[in-house]
């Protein structure tokens, strides 16, 4: 936000070589964790950085026009590889936005009928409004970055991940980099922003692909064992089984078989008394109550259960159809199920210190809630 107008030589050295430094060490890691999209926007960091004291004043306007434009097309793409038609569009659309900036710097008066036309698209991308110096920017190129940020801003509410926060932090750090572009003490340090921004949202990403289950979108095994890690000497744990799930994913396919999954870890998710929910693997959960005994956990498990069991999943019928119909018709066909759940709870003790040794006694004690007749909560 504030800086001198000159650094020690060891300090310029850094930031006359951090922008591609990092971006080539960014590339590098995006191929590692196979996500490509970000690759492209490395290449425009480093295109950036490279080009920052040569361009004309016709070529900065094109440059910040279609650099946001660029940026929000790669965000909200799907990742479909680097060799693949996908991927190669993608790199032609970056090569064809980087010529036609390199066009736009050459001479009007050798454009011979088309010189009227080429000075009018000039003055069309450099015209400013006059809204003062607090934005220097063209007009297009404010709407551009204004556009782009409203949707990665959008986008980010609604799917909350860690590479979209990336996306819009870097496009913002873009926006210092076009407002103080060819000033050399500014323009590294956005360029620099924006590569460490998007390296951090990678290994975020990564490390929330790693810890949450992407269909229950709950912490998965491996957060469950990370945390079983740090517990203190009181705590319970249950082991939660959906009854007769194989069966029931066999009868009505596995896309209700997930939509039940998804039901399920969502009411476990909303257990109280501190608990804390996983999916264990498949049809299997286990909630962790920190602090709390079997007698203090036992009625949430109970709340929780029968919470599950009054909840009524409609199974739509073959017959249904495709569009809906200009009269309202029922399908006779329609099933009404519910599912339920068997839980078995245990908590740490003198002679079961160990987290594995609690879990294995909670999944004896769920196997006993299976022979009782499912859908009940068994302590050991």
């Amino acid at each position: 936000m504030a800086y001198p107008q000159s650094y020690p030589a060891p300090i310029d050295l850094l930031l006359a070589i951090a922008p591609t430094t990092l971006s080539t060490l960014g590339a590098g890691l995006c191929l590692w964790f196979r996500k490509i999209n970000p690759v492209f926007c490395f290449a425009i960091a480093v295109g950036l950085s490279y080009f920052s004291g040569e361009m004309s004043e016709t070529q900065y306007s094109a440059a910040f026009i279609l650099i946001p434009l660029v940026w929000m097309g790669l965000a909200i793409s799907e990742e479909r590889g680097i060799l693949t038609p996908s991927g190669f569009t993608k790199g032609l659309s970056l090569f064809a936005a980087a010529g036609m900036i390199a066009t736009l710097g050459y001479p009007a008066n050798d454009l011979g009928i088309f010189s009227n036309l080429w000075i009018d698209l000039n003055y069309a991308m450099q015209w400013r409004p006059t809204w003062g110096l607090w934005m220097p920017l063209p007009a297009l190129a404010f709407g551009a970055f204004s556009l782009a940020a409203m949707v990665l801003t959008v986008r980010l509410i609604i799917y909350q991940r860690p590479m979209d926060a990336g996306y819009l932090g870097g496009l913002i750090a873009l926006l210092g980099a076009a407002l103080r572009f060819g000033d050399f003490p500014a323009t590294p340090i956005f360029i620099t922003l924006t590569s460490l921004l998007l390296i951090l949202s990678l290994f975020q990403e990564s490390h929330r692909m790693a810890f949450l289950d992407e269909l229950t979108r709950i912490p998965a095994r491996r957060a469950l064992l990370a945390d079983m890690k740090k517990l203190g000497r009181r705590y319970t744990l249950a082991m939660v089984d959906i009854d007769f799930f194989k069966k029931f994913n066999d009868t009505y396919g596995h896309d209700v078989g997930d939509q039940v999954l998804r039901m399920v870890s969502s009411r476990l998710n909303q257990t109280g008394g501190g608990c804390r929910a996983y999916r264990y693997g498949g049809e299997e959960f286990t909630l962790l109550f920190p602090g709390k005994t079997v007698d203090e956990a036992f009625d949430y498990l109970e709340e929780v259960r029968e919470r599950i069991q009054g909840t009524v999943f409609v199974i739509r019928g073959s017959d249904r159809p495709a569009k809906k119909p200009s009269k309202s018709k029922k399908s006779n066909s329609n099933k009404k199920v519910k599912v339920t759940v068997s839980i078995g709870v245990s908590e740490r003790t003198e002679k079961h210190e160990d987290p594995m040794d609690v879990m294995k006694k909670a999944d004896r004690a769920l196997y006993k809630a299976k022979d009782k007749g499912r859908n009940c909560v068994i302590d050991m």
